[in-house]
Parts: C-alpha cells; sequence; structure tokens
C-alpha cells in the first residue's frame, strides 16, 4: 500500500506526524538539557504558535511556500542556523506581505528555542527503504547468521523483535553491544565484518519491520533523546578518555565533531560500528572496559554526538570587524560613520549575547529590508561562521565602550 513514490510520501508524512506529536508530549522537556542553546520541546510549540507551519513543513507535514526545515538542520551551528535563516530573510519578508500574514517577532529565549527545534528534528531519520534494506542484508550476509521472517541462519538471535521499533538505534545499539562476539564468530567462518553507509543501517530496520513474523507488535517510540545525558554516558563509558571530555579528539581519537559533520543519526551509528574495531583494540591496549549500553543509552550518547557542533559558540571578534565594514553594517550603525539609519550598535543592549544579535536582527528584519532596499544596496549575506564572528564583534565592541563610558 505504501510502495511508490507516493507511498513513501505518505509514509514520511505519517512518521513526521507521530515524531512531531511526540516531541510536544507534556513532560518531554525536561528531558532536554538545559544546558543547550534553546529549548527544542518549546520550539516545537513556537514554531506552530508563531505560523511557522503556515509556510514550512517539517517532513512533508505543513505549509509548502517555504523549504521543508526538517532538511536544513544538520551539521550547522546554532548560528551557522541563524545566519542561513538571515539570508532568506528577503524572500520571506515577500511571501509573508504577499499573503497578507503578519511577521512574527521572537524574545531571546524564543527564537533560540525555535532554531534548537529545527536542528532537533533531524535527530529523528526519515524511513529506510525496505527494497534496499534487503539488499544490504544480503550483500553484508547478515541473514547467514541472523533468520528473520523465519528464514535465514540461527548462529546469531532473530532479528524479528527489533520490527517493534520505528528508529534504527536499538539495533544499532544491540550490534554494538554484541560486536566483539559478532566479529569473532564472523572471522571463524570466514565472513568479512560488513560496514554500513549513508541511510543503509534505516534501510535494514524497515526491511525487518516488513519481513518480520513478530505477532501482535505494538510501536514502540523512543523516550525523547537526552544530550545531557548522552553527555554524561559520554564521560562514564569511558569515550571521553579517547576523544576528549568535549568530543574534540585527543593523541588517542580523532575530534568528533569533524568526524561525524553533516550525518544523520544512522549514519552516525553506521559509522560507530565501522570503527567498533578499531575502538575495541585501543581501549583493550588502554585497559579501558568495553561500553555497553543498556535500553536507550546509545540514543542518548547520539544525540550528544549530534548537538556537538550545534553548540559552537567562539567567535572571533577581529573577523567580525572587518565583517561588520564589509557587509556594509558600519554604514548604518556605527556612530563614527555619522549614519542615523539604524542605532549606534556600540550602545546597544541587544548585542550582549550571540542571540540577541540575531534576534534583533530577525525583528527588525522588515524595516532594515525596506533601508536596504531605498538605499540600493545588496542584502547582507552570511556564510560558515560570520554570524558568530559578527556578534563576537558586536559583544567586544559594546563591553570597550562601557569601560570607556565609566
Amino acid at each position: 500500500m505504501l510502495d511508490g513514490p507516493g507511498g513513501r510520501r505518505a509514509l514520511n508524512a505519517i512518521v513526521a506526524v507521530m515524531v512531531l506529536g511526540f516531541l510536544g508530549v507534556p513532560g518531554a522537556a525536561g528531558q532536554v538539557s538545559s544546558t543547550l542553546a534553546g529549548n527544542p520541546m518549546s520550539g516545537e510549540r513556537l514554531f506552530a504558535e508563531r505560523g511557522c507551519t503556515r509556510c514550512h513543513a517539517i517532513w512533508g507535514v505543513g505549509g509548502v511556500l517555504g523549504p521543508d526545515l526538517g532538511e536544513v538542520g544538520l551539521g550547522r551551528s546554532l548560528m551557522q542556523l541563524a545566519g542561513m535563516f538571515w539570508n532568506h530573510t528577503p524572500r520571506m519578508i515577500e511571501t509573508v506581505r504577499s499573503h497578507g500574514f503578519e511577521w512574527s517577532t521572537f524574545t531571546e529565549s524564543d527564537l533560540a528555542d525555535v532554531i534548537s527545534y529545527i536542528y532537533y528534528v533531524k535527530l529523528y531519520d526519515e524511513p529506510g527503504d525496505p527494497t534496499l534494506g534487503a539488499r544490504w542484508m544480503k550483500e553484508k550476509r547478515c541473514s547467514e547468521c541472523h533468520s528473520l521472517g523465519g528464514a535465514g541462519g540461527q548462529v546469531g538471535p532473530a532479528l524479528d523483535g527489533y520490527a517493534q521499533y520505528v528508529a534504527p538505534i536499538p539495533l544499532a545499539e544491540g550490534m554494538w553491544n554484541h560486536g566483539r562476539d559478532m566479529r569473532a564468530m564472523q572471522a571463524s567462518r570466514l565472513v568479512p565484518v560488513p560496514r554500513f553507509y549513508g541511510n543503509e543501517i534505516a534501510d535494514i530496520q524497515e526491511y525487518i519491520r516488513r519481513a518480520s513474523r513478530l505477532r501482535g507488535r505494538t510501536i514502540v517510540l523512543l523516550p525523547p533523546p537526552d544530550p545531557a545525558r548522552g553527555e554524561r554516558l559520554f564521560r562514564s563509558k569511558g569515550c571521553a578518555s579517547c576523544h576528549g571530555a568535549s568530543g574534540r579528539g585527543t593523541s588517542f581519537g580523532p575530534d568528533l565533531r569533524m568526524a561525524i559533520q553533516q550525518l544523520r543519526v544512522s549514519e552516525i551509528t553506521g559509522e560507530l560500528w565501522n570503527h567498533s574495531a578499531r575502538m575495541t583494540e585501543a581501549m583493550e591496549e588502554r585497559g579501558i572496559a568495553y561500553p555497553v549500553f543498556e535500553r536507550g543509552e546509545l540514543t542518548d550518547v547520539v544525540a550528544y554526538l549530534y548537538y556537538l557542533r550545534f553548540g559552537e559558540t567562539e567567535g572571533d571578534a577581529r573577523a567580525g570587524k572587518a565583517i561588520f565594514t564589509i557587509k556594509g553594517c558600519s554604514g548604518c550603525h556605527d556612530a563614527t560613520s555619522g549614519s542615523t539609519v539604524g542605532p549606534d550598535l556600540s550602545r546597544s543592549e541587544v548585542v550582549g549575547t550571540q542571540m540577541g544579535v540575531t534576534t534583533a536582527m530577525w525583528n527588525h528584519a522588515p524595516s532594515m529590508y525596506e533601508a536596504v532596499r531605498q538605499a540600493g544596496i545588496p542584502w547582507p549575506l552570511f556564510q560558515g561562521n560570520e554570524m558568530r564572528d559578527l556578534a563576537a564583534y558586536l559583544q567586544e565592541l559594546r563591553s570597550r565602550h562601557a569601560l570607556e563610558g565609566r
């Protein structure tokens, strides 16, 4: 019934509805770290209340006037996302005006919540392709050891039980926990240790759901991932011994921020498996106990890894000063220029934090858009970490002015 492109879109929409509803369950917000820049659970509510769904969808559920925001958050920091949204502000302003919508404004914390939500939804992969899953199972010779739907090997446990899960992480967790035994068995049977790339684990998970003979199954939704708990587990399980307390790498292990950049959840789990043999050897050499994950723990660790890039806040004030001039900001916001178009940002309270800068820019975007159009100058665009660097410079500028005024 859900075969073909139309069926795939319908299935994606069904899962998106499940996920979006799941994110908004009462009490779920308590499971998200207060140390993150923004609360995604509050952001999900604001995303709907402020009318964002009139233009934007999440995984095909919502408006079509703007891009599907379920696709944009991957691998970007909060400030990189803020810069990307700013770049598209002129188009958004025109769309909002042409449809008679009101331009939504936010408090600093509200905007952080919304951006965090857009980043958070990508924690949940879209459903895999069961046809491809069957292919990967055969090519990677999984069926020689594991049975599914009454067919396959008897060397390892049957995979039918994983059919109750929508997400592939429980499958990845089982693979990790039994990894040493699996690799030993594969070596004894001259079966190459499989490697997983892209969406392959999600594809296999979806094939398991289709081919399983598990009766009376009920859908098991995982608890909302908790990156803060994942960070604690990252330390207590010994991962930080090789990868550093903040995942930035040591002489024993790589910087995980770079290793998993632009990777979705199923891809992160695949990378963990692909490197599990080498990690096992390294842990044995250093006398570190092989970590075993209880139900749901790997979900939180993956969430922590997923958020490593999002929380990066170190801006370069020197680079930000150059950006302030190159992008034309100084022409309207520098008191020394003699311009009265915009406020003097060296005296502004809004530049005290990175999100303060971002929020002020968003809230005043319509008036800035008119000023830019009347002046006949191009809309300033921000790439990479330029928004973060600009905020760092404005913070420094304000601090310096405050000291000089004492």
